[in-house]
This record gives structure tokens, sequence and C-alpha cells, in this order.
């Protein structure tokens, strides 16, 4: 039997798959509190947009300020970013950046909607195959998807509520134009040996933008998971998040050393195509 849904917070409501579930969730007549922060161009009146800005804790503390009165079903974040950096020189305020939009965002969403969530509620979390731990400069993105993801295990065993992690593979969002754009400067960071890397690495990311799955395959997802009594606390989604997944299993420097054979092999390919 299907969960009847009613009431539902959006966190990082601009991003492509967050707006293609939320046009399903308006047509379902739900009301849907979408919050983000540049302006959402969609509008209906079981609609409620509010600007938050998520890696502000006193933006989000305002978010539920405004929120008066309501139980959600189900609160859904979709808000993120992706830091790259080779370790040896990532500094502390990238890696503070990472962490404040991907999990102090999610600590501070959980803490307000103390009193706001339903019971037999749930809180979705868009987390990455990324989290996994097995891919190269990207330790802060890596390290703060399986921080958020513990976060929520802790916070399910603590409430009862539930939680659900999405891994996603490659996804074709404009999420990629978006961390190169956020990545500008820290992209000076890949010099000496790493140059060339950096180079692959944002023509790469531009390439992410048009392949992988479709964003509505996600949405689709996460609205099938909603009207679930008990779905599963995490889901891959993409063959190449199913095999990172299983790959991970194995993780060793055996491993390790096969990946980076395979990302230099990559980088030679890339060498020999520009």
């Amino acid at each position: 039997m299907k969960k009847n849904i009613n009431n539902v917070l959006i966190v990082g409501a601009t991003s492509d798959m967050a707006q293609e579930l939320l046009v399903k969730l308006l047509d379902d007549n739900v009301c849907v509190y979408a919050a983000s922060r540049s302006d959402l161009n969609i509008n209906a009146p079981n609609l409620k947009k509010i600007h938050v800005d998520a890696s502000l804790k006193s933006s989000i503390e305002n978010l539920f300020n405004e929120i008066q009165n309501v139980e959600f079903d189900a609160v859904i974040c979709f808000q993120g970013v992706a830091i790259v950096s080779p370790v040896e020189f990532l500094s502390s305020d990238e890696l503070q950046k990472q962490f404040d939009i991907s999990v102090y965002s999610l600590l501070e969403i959980l803490k307000g909607i103390k009193g706001k969530i339903k019971k037999d509620g749930v809180v979705i979390n868009l987390s990455s195959m990324s989290s996994f731990g097995i891919y190269p400069f990207l330790a802060p993105y890596s390290m703060a998807k399986a921080a958020s993801d513990i976060l929520l295990n802790c916070y399910e065993m603590e409430t009862g509520i539930k939680t659900v992690s999405i891994k996603p593979g490659v996804v074709s969002t404009k999420f990629w134009k978006y961390c190169i754009n956020e990545n500008k400067s820290n992209f000076t960071a890949f010099r000496d040996e790493y140059k060339i890397i950096g180079e692959f690495l944002k023509s790469n990311a531009l390439k992410n933008a048009n392949k992988g799955i479709r964003p509505e395959k996600v949405s689709k997802l996460i609205y099938k998971i909603l009207h679930q009594k008990n779905p599963k606390s995490s889901y891959t989604i993409g063959k190449d998040s199913k095999l990172a997944s299983f790959v991970s299993f194995f993780k060793g420097r055996k491993l390790f050393g096969i990946i980076r054979k395979v990302l230099f092999l990559r980088v030679k390919e890339y060498l020999n195509g520009r």
C-alpha cells in the first residue's frame, strides 16, 4: 500500500534532479516547500518558494523560522558542490567549503526538522558514488559524501525516522559546469606533476555534463521511494555507481594501484586525443 504524501521540503530545489521531482509532486497536489539559493522558474498554488543559502547556518535557521505549523512527510536534500584538489595541496578553506555545503547544511536541516517531520516520514539525501572513496583528487567531495551517509545512519538510529542515501553515478546535469566554475581558483592546485591531470579532470567534467544517466531517472527513483513504507537506507543508481559499490569491497593497496594505472591510461588517451 502506498503512503500518502501531503507536505515535502526540498532543499537545493533548482538542481536538475530536484526540478523533475518537484513537478511530479506538484502534479499530485502535494504542497512543496522549495528552498534554493537561485530563483526557481516554476509557479504553482501549492508551491512555497524560500530563499536559502545552504552554505550558511543562519540561512538554514531562517528557513525553519519561516515554516510554521507544518509536518513534513519527507525532506529531500539536493544541495551540493564538488571540490577537487590533490591532497597535498588541499587547503583547509576548500575542505571547509565542501563540508559546509554537503555535511554541516545537512546537520542543520536534521536539527531544524525536529517536531516538523512525521514519525513515519523520510529524509532523503543525494549522496554520490564518490562516497565509496575510490576516486583520486576528489578527497573533499568523497569525504563529505561519506560523512553525510554516516550522519544519516546515526540520525535514524537515534530518532527512528527513516533516512535514505541516493548514490548516483554520472548524471547529465548542469552540476558539472557549476563545479568547474566553483573550482576555478582551486585548479591552480594542479601544478607540477599534477598539471596535466587537472586539465584532464576539467575536460572530463565537461563531457560528464552530456553523458551518464538522465536526471529524471534519479527523480523517478526518489518519487518511488517517497511512496514506500519501508525504503532501503541506500540506493545506487547507474552502472558506474553499482560498479563502484562492488569495487569498494576490495579496498587496499592492490586496488589503489589498479585505479592509479587506469587514471594514467585515461590521461594518456586524453593527451593523444587533444
